[in-house]
């Protein structure tokens, strides 16, 4: 992989700033980014894991300067992200990189950056224990500080989480939750659907990774219960039964989506080529109805968003 080509991408991508519209020039920079991602071992490098860390280097010092009166997301790791609003700052499924179980993965954060993580956010949830989703040293850097975190107690018991709060016992003035089931009847562990209401009253939707009906269908269900509505979705596209998440979503409620869990190396088996679960290519093809309503958008680490 060579560093020139990852500059190159991001130097453009800065030229096409994030919106909720379509746009062919983001779309073909972020199939080159998937080009180079999908080559076999990238993971591996020192080139890739120093380009991730300047990465979160840049989100964070855009989330200590922004102050605008408008909520802004950023987007850091697979299914990790950050939104500040003018009351806070909210970190949701941020962990410590590409966690694979041999190590062999180069993108990580530093422990300075955890600590910075820590010291900008107010709170930190999650929505369940799967190590892609968490990380104990981040966790440690909360607790140190005394900031809240909220997650299932499965994640607090296996994990040995000092601190937190669990998620189903947890009632916030601007969030609710409803403990469902990441997996179906036949296996799985516990996993929390999050109902952020932002600075602005906008409503937004976050809940693990692979969606089945049953615990799909629980969640609107919820949803309506608590008289509320989805303006934002954040969540992968995976899912096992008849029921599409993402079509349903948009067609409920003509929300805006923000993928996660894309590129997430340790899905892929070391020295395959290819994507690591999804690709971007297969992002515009999953989320492509309501990105041709101008209801979508793609994001690459670091990136950020207005949730306006």
């Amino acid at each position: 992989m060579k560093t020139k080509d990852l500059k190159n991408v991001f130097v453009q991508l800065e030229k096409n700033e994030p919106a909720f519209a379509v746009s062919g020039e983001r779309e073909n920079l972020l199939m080159k980014w998937d080009a180079l991602l999908g080559e076999a071992y990238s993971e591996t490098t020192e080139e890739l894991g120093k380009f991730y860390q300047k990465r979160v280097d840049k989100a964070l010092d855009e989330v200590e300067a922004y102050k605008g009166t408008t909520p802004r997301f950023w987007k850091l790791y697979s299914s990790g992200f950050i939104i500040k609003s003018p009351e806070k700052t909210i970190a949701v499924d941020v962990n410590g990189g590409c966690t694979p179980p041999n190590g062999r993965t180069k993108i990580v954060l530093k422990p300075s950056q955890m600590r910075r993580i820590a010291d900008l956010a107010d709170e930190f949830y999650n929505t369940h224990s799967h190590e892609d989703h968490i990380c104990g040293e981040l966790c440690d850097a909360f607790a140190r500080r005394k900031k809240l975190m909220v997650m299932p107690r499965e994640a607090v018991c296996r994990w040995v989480i000092k601190g937190a709060v669990e998620a189903e016992t947890f009632r916030g003035e601007n969030v609710k939750i409803f403990m469902n089931w990441q997996g179906d009847v036949n296996g799985g562990l516990p996993c929390a659907m999050y109902l952020f209401t932002l600075s602005n009253n906008k409503n937004v939707f976050v809940r693990g990774d692979i969606y089945h009906d049953e615990g799909f269908v629980s969640c609107i269900e919820h949803v309506k219960k608590w008289g509320k509505r989805v303006d934002y979705a954040f969540l992968t596209p995976y899912y096992k039964g008849s029921i599409v998440p993402v079509e349903t979503l948009y067609k409920e409620y003509q929300c805006r989506f923000i993928p996660i869990h894309e590129w997430e190396f340790s899905h892929r088996k070391l020295g395959n080529s290819g994507p690591a679960t999804q690709c971007f290519e297969e992002l515009y093809g999953a989320f492509a109805l309501p990105y041709e309503k101008n209801c979508a958008q793609f994001l690459a680490w670091g990136e950020s968003i207005l949730l306006d």
